[in-house]
């Protein structure tokens, strides 16, 4: 009985502690208040602070029996409930690919949630600063998550457009249709039962051309070398580095206060407070359904026209890596199209919300096109501020050398070729920077 007790206290406390869990950052930071909510998120996850919530575990465990005999070679001629015959198939090929193993993803994600999602989320809590925070996302999940993608994108969507029309032979649709709480004599369905609509859709309707279009411009993109850099780092660390500007800006807009060392407070800003703080009072009273797509355009235009801010909006916003991105039409395209064919499925599911969704898709395609020619084709003739737009000169940045000109115009285009002629590292193609006040982008206002 005494031995029940002293068990029955221990497990208490350690219950007591988990759920005693603080943020690692100051009281009063803006991290401070993420960690807030993530603490209430993890909580949820994690009840008892160890394990999953029951509903993950069975998920997790039941995607795990099914999806390992990928890698496991006693049982790869195995049936798949959730893949079928024919993808488990393909991914086992896949799978046995040395030495990237690519189709082996699926049984080593659901092997390492629980533990992957457990550590992350508390080392993300104990984080004291923000550099802490976000080097923990970026070594955790953005490395190894690119690493990955960069190596077998392209080859697991190959597998699947190679076996997805008989993805239908796969028994996980019954337990769907059983469990998984849909309704299956919606109106949408017609004459047509659950399974055999929702199969049509995975296997015809899905947009997948221009998805594999978009995966792959994406990746050629992201992976390829950022040639403005010394060494072998890749665009997608460019990108998170852009990212985590914008978030000590925002800050710094925002009036909310930076979890930082006070060796680092005291230095000083790393950049120009006039380049690097916005103006946000005109839209904190406004809904943001009155905020339109021209408002925050002019606002940002407004600092790339300013002159002493040329140099650090280069290298932050606008390094090759972005050019490669904005010069890429198939990219854009592509885009658009998937867009495009995902909200023709919403309109048949949702008949009665069809004209407010295709208002929705067009303004929004009008702001993505607006904002792709303000980029390709800056101007900014008040203050003669002028950008770099040229994209990155290794990889497959925008469908290959003789397309790196792509897009461009007059005097950015003359300079470009020039570059490329000359074979070098492609830095010229200096475009002009966005219009000042009281001039717009070639697209007009988009709201």
């Amino acid at each position: 009985m005494r031995v029940l007790l002293a068990v029955s206290c221990l497990v208490a406390v350690v219950l007591s502690q988990e759920s005693d869990m603080q943020p690692g950052a100051k009281r009063g930071t803006f991290l401070n208040v993420m960690q807030q909510q993530l603490i209430a998120t993890y909580q949820e996850l994690f009840p008892d602070g160890r394990r999953l919530m029951n509903t993950a575990q069975l998920g997790i465990m039941t995607a795990k029996n099914d999806l390992c005999k990928i890698n496991n070679e006693q049982f790869q001629s195995q049936n798949s409930v959730i893949l079928g015959k024919t993808c488990k198939k393909a991914f086992v090929k896949l799978y046995n690919e040395e030495p990237d193993r690519c189709g082996g993803m699926f049984c080593n994600v659901v092997t390492n949630a629980e533990t992957f999602l457990n550590d992350t989320m508390r080392a993300l809590i104990a984080a004291q600063y923000d550099k802490d925070f976000f080097d923990i996302i970026e070594e955790n999940v953005v490395a190894p998550a690119m690493e990955y993608s960069c190596k077998c994108s392209g080859k697991m969507m190959d597998a699947w457009m190679g076996c997805k029309n008989k993805i239908g032979e796969a028994d996980i649709w019954y337990t769907l249709m059983n469990f998984g709480g849909f309704d299956t004599s919606a109106d949408y369905l017609g004459e047509v039962d659950w399974k055999t609509y929702w199969v049509d859709v995975v296997v015809n309707r899905v947009p997948w051309d221009d998805i594999e279009i978009m995966i792959e411009r994406t990746m050629a993109n992201l992976c390829q070398r950022d040639t403005d850099m010394k060494g072998d780092s890749k665009c997608y660390s460019y990108f998170y580095k852009t990212f985590t500007t914008l978030y000590q800006w925002y800050l710094k807009s925002s009036g909310g206060n930076p979890a930082v060392k006070k060796n680092e407070r005291s230095r000083g800003p790393s950049a120009p407070d006039h380049c690097s703080t916005y103006d946000f009072s005109e839209f904190m009273e406004m809904e943001a359904a009155d905020i339109s797509f021209a408002d925050i355009k002019d606002a940002v235009v407004d600092k790339f026209c300013v002159e002493d801010c040329e140099n650090l909006y280069q290298a932050t916003f606008l390094g090759c890596c972005t050019a490669s991105m904005i010069q890429d039409t198939d990219l854009e395209q592509a885009v658009m199209d998937t867009a495009e064919g995902i909200a023709e499925i919403y309109v048949d599911i949702y008949p009665e919300e069809e004209e407010e969704a295709e208002a929705g898709i067009t303004e929004y395609f009008e702001y993505y096109r607006e904002a792709m020619n303000m980029l390709r084709n800056p101007t900014c003739e008040d203050t003669g501020v002028s950008y770099d737009v040229t994209p990155c000169t290794e990889g497959d940045s925008a469908g290959g050398d003789e397309d790196a000109c792509a897009g461009l115009s007059g005097k950015q285009l003359k300079i470009c070729n020039k570059k490329s002629k000359k074979g070098g590292k492609g830095k010229g193609g200096k475009g002009k920077g966005g219009k000042g006040k009281g001039g717009k982008g070639k697209g007009g206002k988009g709201g």
